[in-house]
């Protein structure tokens, strides 16, 4: 199969529905050159004069609805999710920092209140094949916050509709809806953090019927008769009897330290008491919840522990394996988050001056995020696989030139690709001691690009 940057391109963003033919194929040209050199200035991914314009025209044009890009990406990434009986979509939030000196691109406040930050607010979500490889980008949506978040005991009273839970409800929905058009045959399994820990939340999961995880952060009351005493989620939990133990790999991430974590394991059924403020319209919802402990974490670590509440049934100690190994894969959405922002794609330093434009680019460079990402993951869990996967013929040959390798009777594999391409970027593997990332990947995607293009249009001439 063809797989250029263009063929990629083609397959995310070919079916946008943005109202003419020529802007759909002015975002599938823009996301080819954006995959071939990936970084957060236009100025950087095009250096030709008219693809430049077009580029800036594309992101300035106020009839491109950057929610439409979003469902072309989502669509591609379900119906890449149709080869497995289930998938796991993990849902995050995050915020984009940019620099707005004059307070004149809409951005909002992020970060501490205190430290004056500037940018937008993103609930975003990813689907990742079970063996860990990511397929797609399936949800992305922004805000802006014009003040800091109220006080609880304010937010309590705040409606529905102002709250922020409201990203989580839409985001839910609407990849429901998506894998229901282009993947009804496959589950996806949503795995959510802390901040979905909300009643509303797990409210809409149980009547849609959704199979999810959830990282409980409230000791939640556990429904009761009236003759019984209170009971807790948490504590009851605690004093389940551990059924084993299982290891996760933990990432490096900040100045937590990457290990192998050995983990306890109990579980059990419970039954919630959901609730609003006050106690009213109180209902008893039914969880399997599972909870992990670190044995022996390092002095200077903080010990993983895990309070999960599920829908995916958990009857013995293999199902919670499998429920805690899904929830152990939300973290590839944190490694898509560092490409997307800080790394290969660099959002945040952008210099588009409103927010619209700025939303528009940076879902194409979120596309582009999942596809480094995943190419990173198939260099390490199928390294075995041909090249041609991830790379079309003149990015291959131009790899073996740039890096003087003699080219294999066989083809070079995947994470021989990868490995040299990284090289030709400058990775050694001493510094980190792993495997090439995200960032020696695009310095590399960036010194072969001029021989690709002179290799394409020596291939398009003699066809």
């Amino acid at each position: 199969m063809d797989a250029s940057a263009h063929a990629w391109a083609e397959e995310e963003f070919g079916a946008a529905a943005l109202g003419h033919g020529h802007r759909t194929k002015r975002l599938v040209k823009m996301a080819a050159d954006v995959a071939r050199s990936p970084s957060g200035h236009i100025t950087t991914v095009f250096r030709d004069g008219a693809r430049r314009e077009g580029a800036f025209r594309f992101v300035e044009n106020p009839d491109v609805d950057p929610r439409v890009i979003v469902d072309a990406a989502a669509s591609a990434a379900a119906r890449r999710a149709r080869a497995y009986s289930y998938v796991y979509v993990p849902i995050d939030g995050t915020s984009l920092s940019i620099a707005d000196a004059n307070l004149d691109k809409g951005t909002g406040v992020v970060g501490s209140r205190f430290n004056g930050a500037r940018g937008f607010h993103v609930l975003d979500s990813i689907v990742v094949a079970p063996d860990g490889a990511p397929l797609g980008l399936a949800h992305v949506e922004f805000w802006t916050r014009h003040k800091p978040v109220p006080q609880r005991a304010n937010w309590r009273h705040e409606k529905a509709e102002l709250k922020e839970t409201r990203f989580w409800h839409r985001a839910l929905d609407r990849i429901r809806q998506t894998f229901a058009s282009h993947a009804p045959n496959t589950t996806p399994w949503f795995q959510l953090d802390r901040g979905a820990d909300a009643w509303t939340v797990l409210d809409t999961c149980i009547d849609n019927g959704l199979t999810v995880t959830v990282r409980s952060t409230h000791n939640r009351g556990l429904w009761r008769d009236r003759n019984r005493a209170r009971r807790y989620l948490h504590d009851e939990l605690l004093r389940s009897p551990v059924r084993g133990t299982t290891v996760v790999e933990i990432p490096a991430r900040g100045k937590r330290v990457g290990r192998t974590a050995q983990l306890s394991v109990r579980f059990a059924d419970v039954v919630l008491d959901l609730h609003t403020h006050r106690g009213r319209h109180r209902h008893p919802v039914k969880f399997s919840a599972v909870h992990v402990r670190e044995v022996r974490p390092p002095k200077s670590e903080k010990r993983i522990e895990w309070f999960l509440l599920t829908t995916w049934p958990v009857e013995d100690f293999d199902d919670a394996i499998t429920v805690i190994d899904g929830y152990a894969a939300r973290w590839t959405i944190e490694e898509f988050h560092r490409v997307w922002k800080s790394g290969a794609c660099a959002v945040e330093t952008t210099q588009l001056r409103a927010a619209d434009h700025i939303e528009r680019w940076s879902v194409i460079l979120a596309a582009v995020s999942v596809r480094i990402l995943r190419l990173i993951k198939l260099a390490r869990t199928e390294p075995d696989l041909p090249a041609t996967v991830e790379f079309n013929p003149s990015e291959i040959k131009a790899i073996l030139v740039t890096n003087k390798k003699c080219p294999p009777d066989r083809g070079p594999t995947i994470a021989e690709a990868v490995t040299w391409l990284a090289e030709i970027g400058g990775y050694t593997g001493k510094s980190s001691g792993g495997p090439p990332g995200a960032t020696v990947l695009k310095r590399g995607l960036d010194r072969i690009q001029l021989l690709v293009d002179y290799l394409d249009a020596e291939s398009d001439e003699k066809n």
